[in-house]
């Protein structure tokens, strides 16, 4: 993919990535109240779906995830991505 991928949350706006440290760094730059807790992988409070597009890691995690889910708090946009996050 070339250019600046492209994030769609579903029930708020779509945006462009900036270049962010994390995908929860983004969407907290956006204003999109995001649930998260530790920041590091490890308590899976920042997990959401991934519904099209790929993300890449920028850390690891400990928190077992489905297929359609990442954690938003230990990736970043790869590609063009749309997400939903949770109801808490």
């Amino acid at each position: 993919m070339s250019g600046i991928p492209r994030i769609k949350v579903s029930n708020y706006h779509t945006f462009y990535y900036q270049y962010e440290f994390s995908l929860l760094d983004a969407l907290e730059a956006q204003e999109i109240p995001a649930p998260y807790n530790c920041r590091g992988g490890y308590c899976g409070c920042c997990k959401v779906r991934l519904l099209d597009g790929e993300v890449e890691p920028v850390q690891d995690s400990l928190v077992d995830l489905g297929d359609d889910e990442v954690l938003a708090c230990c990736c970043r946009p790869a590609s063009h991505i749309e997400i939903e996050i949770p109801d808490s």
